[in-house]
């Protein structure tokens, strides 16, 4: 379900491109890969794209991505960028996108002065597998309560508060968890037992779902389930979608929370 306004869907059909061809690449290269997040959502509850969302996220396995990121520049046409900080040394996120060579999307969070590439993109997590439910919660709760403060302005009565009980009241389980965090962010060899229960984000992006290996592999291929073309689903779409949006996830979200994420796309530059 394409967007209404016509700059958008232009540029959601260009994503729309960008997966079938990420798709194809998997399929003859072996790679498992499944739609994400939003992309997910979108593909049960519309059929397609969010109407209002600028974006699309796939996700694969930690040695599934560490393969992809691998073969992908030797597979990519010549008008689709795989960007990591490898790649483009400005670039400073954690997880990989592929991005449309002569297009333009600065998100709401740039100036678009930025010297990395801004192209029309789709995003590429890796995903880990952790033994203990305890450890998400707990890295999930630190992170969280951590990133409370950033929703009021520097200076307010609310932000000091935040700041109060985040840095003193809770200052040895936040820095205790921090320090797991870096800990073993650099240790991914801890992160690939496939026999562990639970598959979710990589560490150092900072997000946690607690989402459970069986209901994300093996993932099924589904027809037409995305724009009238196929793509790889988790195993499990509705378990995987309740644990990362709730049960509530077919529900659709306020008029005034039904928001791009760009501030700015252009289609040709």
């Amino acid at each position: 379900m394409y967007s209404e306004d016509t700059t958008v869907a232009t540029a959601q059909k260009l994503m729309l491109e960008i997966l079938q061809t990420v798709h194809r690449i998997c399929e003859e290269n072996n790679i498992t890969y499944f739609l994400d997040a939003g992309t997910l959502l979108g593909a049960i509850r519309h059929g397609g794209f969010i109407p209002w969302d600028d974006d699309a996220d796939i996700a694969m396995p930690r040695k599934d991505y560490e393969k992809f990121l691998k073969i992908a520049p030797k597979y990519l046409p010549d008008d689709l960028f795989l960007q990591t900080r490898e790649t483009d040394p400005a670039y400073r996120i954690t997880y990989a996108k592929i991005r449309k060579q002569n297009t333009l999307l600065i998100q709401k969070n740039e100036t678009g002065h930025e010297s990395f590439q801004h192209g029309i993109f789709i995003d590429i997590f890796p995903f880990d597998y952790y033994k203990s439910e305890w450890f998400l919660r707990w890295m999930k709760w630190a992170l969280t309560i951590r990133g409370k403060r950033n929703k009021y302005k520097k200076g307010t009565f609310k932000r000091s508060l935040v700041t109060l009980y985040t840095h003193y009241f809770l200052l040895i389980p936040i820095e205790i968890s921090l320090a797991l965090h870096r800990f073993f962010a650099s240790h991914k060899h801890y992160f690939t037992n496939e026999n562990y229960d639970y598959l979710t984000y990589a560490l150092e992006y900072g997000v946690f779902c607690i989402t459970k290996t069986k209901d994300i592999l093996p993932v099924k291929l589904a027809k037409n389930v995305f724009e009238g073309s196929d793509f790889y689903l988790p195993a499990n779409p509705h378990n995987y979608l309740t644990a990362m949006y709730g049960s509530n996830y077919m529900q659709l979200p306020p008029v005034e929370e039904r928001q791009t994420h760009a501030k700015k796309i252009m289609l040709d530059i």
